[in-house]
């Protein structure tokens, strides 16, 4: 009798946990806000100051500014769109998905060197 009530507490379970991580996308301009940030957390990166080339104190305004995502109507241009801009921000999650867990410089590194597409539009607001 355990094993059902174990089989259907399971998976009340991962409906809960599915249910919990659905609801509505987040509009372009937070994940462009939320890219920036994270790139621009004390200590900088290497990567982030040169690629970039920003200060510490005035990197995260400098590249809102850069790109556009200062303006709350902000959405991604085609190139380098949506999907591309969520692709890239994934190697900026690899360590953790909190909005102050500062990303590992290698994975900065990474995001600069593969997605060097989606560097160029944070640096400049322009798409390759």
């Amino acid at each position: 009798m355990d094993a059902p009530f174990s089989a259907r507490a399971a998976l009340v379970l991962c409906a809960g946990l599915v249910a919990a991580c659905s609801g509505p996308d987040a509009p372009d301009v937070a994940v462009c806000r939320d890219m920036i940030h994270r790139l621009c957390l004390p200590t900088l990166c290497t990567a982030t100051s040169t690629t970039f080339a920003v200060a510490e104190s005035t990197c995260e305004a400098d590249l809102l500014s850069r790109s556009g995502c200062d303006v709350d109507t902000f959405t991604f241009p085609d190139p380098p769109g949506r999907q591309r801009m969520l692709e890239c921000r994934l190697a900026l999650l690899r360590v953790g998905d909190s909005p102050e867990q500062h990303p590992d410089c290698a994975d900065v590194g990474d995001f600069v060197t593969i997605c060097g597409d989606v560097a160029s539009f944070i640096a400049t607001g322009v798409g390759p």
